[in-house]
């Protein structure tokens, strides 16, 4: 038996059998709704509105009895979890407003380049000759279009990469690939690349302005991202990566505009940045070439803060890499969470018992985005609010909602000691791997002259708030350099100059890679980091009273 179902906002019809997981239903109707969990119900991010009525079926509730009802829901309404509840009856279902939507800007730049020698020239008799940096991160994507005659960043923009649908980290989107959904994770992540890049061709298109472009002028592109996620937008199947030998199927790889799909020149050539290891991608390579590191005669340390946290420890001579899982919990993540967007809380302090909070573009809250939540766990921790464990105290006051227990940060925006124990997980698996690759060294903290943290909301993290945490070294504070996102930078560099292509292969070549999977000295530092900011005090001097 089948049954209609329709969703609002958009009005898209599917026909499903029985027993259809909403969240399958949506996916046949061409509805993106997020299961950051994969489908397990534990983290509430999938709710909808459900209801009947065939009225509702038909126009949709704002058309039933002639009104819209607003701040109320109807006794036959229900709220429930897409990916938990199962079709019985033909149903409209609403999905909430799209918090994680495309950010763009349009400043337009000169890129520092101290040798202009773009990957590709204008092809035929067009004087435009625009490049298109991408990159793919697990969570999110963002993209660059550079003029690569001038050197000028004219546009970049980044939104949610929309195989989140699939489960929000690597392993998830593995399993849903092997399982025959490679072709439709590729087609996910190109679009969600198009989507971005369309709204700036669409603007200067040549048909309004002389001066525009067409996607025909966008002559080359770099892609940076993991290696899982290289894999699916070349439309390889990235099993491999997780069986030994634990070798990515691909590591270089050049393909045209044509066959990438996105929407650019056909003929323009489409290179990946070249990923090591399984777990360690061309983002790292990018972050590398970004920082310039590679170029140092010191000792530097190189942390992308991300879903897939991926660090590097090196100078001029050698270079180790390693990555841990670092879940989504800075990236929007946990239940309140929402990129660094209009309505995010970006930053917070506790004065006197009272919450203070900033928020982006100084709108109503409706969110906490990753440097947001770094700051959160650091004041409840100094403050009392929270113990070592991540746990509420009886300095505040609680409440239970749906089973957990949490804390109001803003009116409808709250933190969970599941969202609290998700960063703890978080800061852990970076901090972690950090001490590893330095201890494999045979180094020590105080051997490192420079720390650069990479990652989308990196220029925006406190180093004081994160070293409360446990998630940077407690060590002095002029050794830190936020680069941003250097994966996309790195990948804008390698379209404009050929010394920054060349070092690209000569840093591809030196990296050795570090299997923390496989290493004792990863398993005891990683459950040591699992208390703020750490069962060793002594690593975090400025904060030890706190802990004790």
């Amino acid at each position: 038996m089948k049954f209609k179902i329709r969703f609002l906002p958009s009005g898209a019809r599917a026909l499903v059998d029985r027993d259809t997981l909403i969240s399958d239903a949506a996916k046949a109707a061409g509805v993106v709704i997020r299961t950051p969990c994969n489908g397990n119900g534990r983290c509430g991010r999938c709710n909808v509105t459900i209801s009947k009525h065939e009225n509702e079926l038909q126009n949709g509730p704002e058309n039933s009895g002639g009104r819209k009802e607003k701040n109320a829901l109807k006794p036959d309404h229900m709220i429930v979890l897409a990916c938990r509840t199962h079709v019985n009856a033909d149903m409209c279902v609403s999905i909430p407003p799209d918090d994680d939507g495309i950010i763009a800007s349009n400043d337009h730049r000169n890129i520092e380049i101290h040798d202009l020698t773009p990957i590709a020239a204008p092809m035929k008799c067009n004087a435009n000759n625009y490049g298109l940096a991408a990159d793919i991160g697990t969570t999110t994507v963002a993209v660059s279009v550079v003029d690569m005659n001038s050197g000028t960043d004219m546009y970049s923009a980044s939104g949610y990469n929309t195989q989140g649908v699939h489960g929000d980290d690597v392993l998830s989107r593995i399993e849903y690939a092997h399982e025959g959904g490679t072709e439709e994770l590729r087609r996910s992540v190109v679009k969600s690349i198009n989507d971005l890049i369309d709204p700036f061709v669409r603007e200067n298109d040549k048909r309004n302005n002389e001066k525009g472009l067409t996607k025909d002028d966008i002559n080359a592109v770099y892609v940076s991202g993991n290696t899982t996620m290289i894999h699916l937008f070349l439309g390889i199947d990235p099993s491999p990566i997780r069986e030994p030998p634990y070798d990515p199927v691909v590591k270089e790889a050049e393909i045209t505009g044509r066959e990438s799909g996105l929407h650019v020149n056909a003929d323009a050539m489409v290179i990946c940045m070249p990923s090591p290891a399984a777990y360690v991608g061309g983002d790292v390579t990018s972050d590398i070439i970004n920082s310039e590191m590679d170029t140092d005669d010191g000792l530097s340390l190189l942390i992308d803060v991300g879903t897939n946290g991926e660090v590097a420890l090196g100078n001029k001579d050698m270079m180790l890499v390693c990555s841990s899982s670092a879940g989504p919990a800075f990236e929007g993540g946990m239940r309140s969470g929402m990129m660094a967007k209009p309505g995010a809380i970006d930053s917070f302090k506790i004065t006197e018992g009272r919450f203070e909070y900033t928020v982006i573009a100084g709108d109503r809250a409706k969110g906490i985005c990753g440097s947001g939540l770094i700051d959160i766990l650091a004041q409840l921790f100094i403050h009392g609010y929270i113990d070592k464990k991540g746990k509420f105290t009886d300095k505040t006051s609680i409440e239970t909602i749906d089973g957990k227990k949490s804390l109001t940060i803003a009116e409808g925006v709250r933190i969970s000691e599941d969202d609290i124990h998700d960063a703890i997980l978080t800061k852990a698996a970076i901090y972690s791997a950090s001490r590893s690759l330095i201890r494999n060294l045979g180094a020590n903290i105080d051997d490192i002259e420079k720390i650069y943290i990479a990652g989308g909301f990196g220029n925006f993290i406190n180093t004081e708030s994160a070293i409360a945490i446990g998630m940077l070294p407690d060590v002095p504070r002029e050794k830190f350099e936020y680069l941003g996102n250097a994966s996309l930078a790195g990948a804008k560099q390698a379209l404009l100059s050929s010394s920054a292509r060349n070092r690209i292969g000569e840093v591809f070549k030196r990296m050795t890679y570090v299997d923390l999977s496989s290493d004792p000295l990863f398993s005891d530092e990683y459950i040591s980091a699992l208390f703020i900011p750490h069962t060793d005090f002594s690593q975090f001097p400025t904060y030890a009273d706190h802990g004790r």
